[in-house]
């Protein structure tokens, strides 16, 4: 064994192990995005003593960092495995910690009508004699069919709780029955305006979970979490590819997303005053990957050809078989899932927006690491999946960082001067850039003509903020002095590179689903922006750089969270449930690498849009 020391705490590690496995082993999160594989770059650590512990430098490491960095005792944790056994102080600096996200939480909700599947009935039930021996079941289903609920079934839950319940509060309890077939639990007493349900969207950043009252249908409260499976890789792929290194490594997976959600909810119930017995119903939304890995499915067949998900149809299944931390009888509803990379939260997006209900032609956009995207309104709808990668979260930006505290969120720059302005989460120092604050200053710095029409410099500018730096253009936002990490923060080149791809990737998408529904971008009347990207980009910014069409900003709508919302509408309505099947086999899910003229039309995607 090794011992790492680490923020002065003593961890013990094994052999063989790389230092990113240890120190989040020990419950310490970094920054990974690539799930370990040295090709991200952000999970930097210090080694202050103890390196020559650990494995010589790789080729990935030496392009990750100068030669100042390295007699500093950079290393990329992922790389460095422990040789031999020994002490190893480590530091990790400040770019690396896994802060906590600028999480969006909130979407606009339609109204539909409250038909939530928990219903609560006090009864009393006439106690047993000697002429009236009926099996307690017997006792309590008779005294419901007088109710008129009839053909009812007693789950084993309910069964184990049942002959004390009635004795204890002398036959007088109220029984929660779901979907108007199953008793689910025995309560003592009249608790009928105590009906809770949880509604979860379960995104490959981001936890959020919804606390609802489900007689009335109102949100009691809400809560998010970064999602704790970000240790092991940064986007689907990542983690498809570590549950695949390891059979446990998938249960790993799933216990980490469970373990998140039970802290949300313990969170809610203590605001709330609620014992998580009294929440009966759960209903869940996520991509394919993160659909399957929160029902502990292997997720593997979605990452090849032809991406066929293990379940399709929405699904029940008892809450305390994935441990869930809510009434033992409860049930978790997930949502339909469309294809293998367009899952339950793009039916949930869909529910949120009703685009499916419109009568003008629309566009749906949810921006991720996976960008799903839906054309169409009541007569047709047609989806696709642009795989936009990690850029947005940071990956493959030399500065780039999550929507984290001291992440530059929004960038402007004066055309006459090329001096910047920008925005930082929390109002601290920078220490990075996010994923809206990357477009803003690509957007920028195409309308100020330092980046021309095909994302390449241009070489005859006179100005501080423009050199090179290794043979490589660059374009300072902010000097080492302002900023946290005693370094120039700046957009290279290859960044600009990295946003063009991504921007014509989803571009594509859209002009995908034009050609094949045979429509103009003209002739779309709304835009639908849903998720954390979508709501704090600039839709100027995305326009002007080519990601959305040219169409007037006065069409675009912002819903936040539109997966969460269709969770949401899920939990309060049995309607919502079927229209959500219904939709998942309606939808016409086009796969963009296969659809005839894809690599032609992105290719002509790449470029910035000519200035009006």
């Amino acid at each position: 064994m090794a011992t790492i020391k680490l923020e002065a705490r003593e961890l013990e590690a094994h052999v063989g192990e790389n230092l990113l496995s240890s120190i989040i082993n020990s419950g310490i999160f970094l920054s990974a995005p690539c799930g370990g594989r040295g090709t991200c770059g952000k999970c930097r650590i210090i080694v202050n003593k103890g390196g020559e512990f650990l494995s010589n430098f790789s080729n990935l490491e030496r392009a990750a960092f100068n030669e100042e960095e390295i007699k500093e005792g950079y290393r990329l944790s992922c790389l460095a495995k422990i040789e031999r056994e020994g002490t190893i102080e480590v530091e990790i600096p400040i770019e690396s910690k896994y802060e906590p996200q600028k999480l969006l939480v909130i979407g606009v909700e339609p109204s539909v009508k409250l038909n939530a599947p928990i219903r609560k009935y006090f009864v009393k039930l006439p106690p047993p004699t000697l002429k009236d021996f009926r099996a307690d079941s017997d006792r309590l289903l008779d005294t419901l069919a007088e109710k008129g609920l009839y053909d009812l079934t007693i789950s084993y839950e309910a069964l184990k709780v049942l002959g004390n319940v009635l004795r204890d509060s002398n036959w007088e309890v109220t029984v929660v029955v779901r979907d108007e077939k199953e008793i689910i639990w025995v309560e003592a007493g009249n608790t009928e305006d105590r009906n809770f349900g949880f509604a979860l969207d379960v995104g490959t950043t981001k936890l959020a979970g919804y606390l609802v009252d489900l007689n009335s249908g109102k949100i009691l409260n809400h809560s998010s979490l970064v999602n704790p499976q970000g240790a092991f890789g940064g986007d689907v792929i990542s983690r498809i590819a570590y549950s695949m290194k390891e059979p446990k490594n998938l249960e790993k997976l799933n216990k980490a997303v469970i373990r998140g959600v039970n802290e949300i909810l313990s969170d809610l119930c203590k605001k709330e005053n609620i014992d998580a017995n009294e929440i009966y119903e759960v209903s869940v939304a996520g991509n394919t990957t993160m659909h399957h890995i929160f029902l502990n499915l292997p997720p593997k067949n979605v990452a090849y050809a032809p991406y066929t998900p293990i379940l399709r149809g929405s699904y029940s299944i008892k809450a305390e078989k994935l441990e869930l931390s809510v009434n033992r009888g409860a049930y978790i509803f997930i949502l339909p899932n469309l294809a293998g990379h367009v899952g339950a939260d793009v039916v949930a997006d869909i529910l949120a927006s009703q685009i499916y209900k419109a009568e003008d032609l629309s566009l749906l956009i949810d921006i991720g690491t996976n960008t799903e995207i839906i054309l169409g309104n009541k007569d047709r709808l047609a989806a696709a999946s642009a795989p936009s990668g990690p850029a947005f979260e940071g990956g493959h930006i030399k500065f780039g960082m999550k929507g984290e505290i001291g992440a530059i969120e929004k960038v402007w720059i004066n055309p006459d001067n090329l001096e910047p302005e920008y925005k930082v989460i929390g109002d601290v120092k920078p220490r990075g850039i996010c994923g809206s604050g990357i477009v803003d200053a690509v957007a920028h710095m195409y309308k100020a003509n330092i980046v021309n029409e095909s994302g390449k410099w241009v070489t005859t500018l006179n100005n501080n903020r423009i050199r090179k730096n290794d043979n490589i253009y660059e374009y300072v936002l902010a000097w080492k002095d302002e900023t946290s990490i005693g370094k120039d923060i700046a957009v290279t080149q290859p960044d600009v590179r990295a946003i063009q791809l991504v921007k014509a990737t989803i571009a594509t998408g859209i002009e995908v689903l034009l050609t094949y529904l045979k429509v103009r971008s003209k002739d779309i009347k709304k835009v639908f922006l849903a998720g954390a990207f979508g709501n704090y980009v600039d839709p100027q910014s995305a326009r002007t750089i080519g990601m959305y069409p040219n169409i007037p900003l006065r069409n675009v709508r912002f819903i936040g969270n539109a997966a969460g919302v269709g969770a949401r509408l899920a939990l309060i309505s049995k309607d919502i449930r079927e229209e959500a099947e219904k939709l998942s086999r309606k939808i016409e899910f086009i796969p963009l690498s296969s659809f005839q003229g894809f690599q032609e039309i992105f290719l002509s995607q790449v470029n910035f849009p000519k200035k009006s």
